[in-house]
């Protein structure tokens, strides 16, 4: 499957990006991060979109560089490599979403979904 013209630009722009990131690291470039957020965007695909979350929780510092960097430089290889299938893209895609931040609690519960006026005991049998 050969890439559209846009994608291929695209997919131009976001190696050399990551690659600088990696290279400048432990400094981040907040003008390189949002071109880069921009052109995953652009993208659209779902590792595409994974990857530029996470690059954005760097940018903020709400997710380590040390710790993303590395595996943002593979999956972005692996979102710009033509050989490889949506089966490999989608696991990048996961272990990407494996560094995005979990609630540090349960949402609370604010009211019932079912008001107890409206339940009725049953016939027991």
């Amino acid at each position: 499957m050969t890439a559209a013209p846009t994608e291929l630009a695209t997919e131009l722009a976001i190696e050399p990006l990551i690659t600088r990131l990696v290279q400048d690291a432990p400094v981040l470039d907040s003008h390189v991060i949002g071109e880069l957020v921009g052109a995953l965007r652009a993208d659209a695909r779902p590792l595409a979109t994974a990857i530029a979350q996470v690059v954005e929780l760097v940018g903020t510092g709400t997710i380590d560089a040390g710790i993303a960097l590395p595996a943002l430089a593979m999956a972005c290889g692996t979102l710009c490599d033509p050989r490889l299938t949506e089966r490999e893209r989608e696991a990048a895609r996961f272990e990407i979403e494996t560094l995005l931040p979990v609630p540090t609690r349960a949402p609370s519960l604010v009211a019932p979904d079912v008001p107890l006026s409206s339940l009725r005991r049953g016939n027991r049998v």
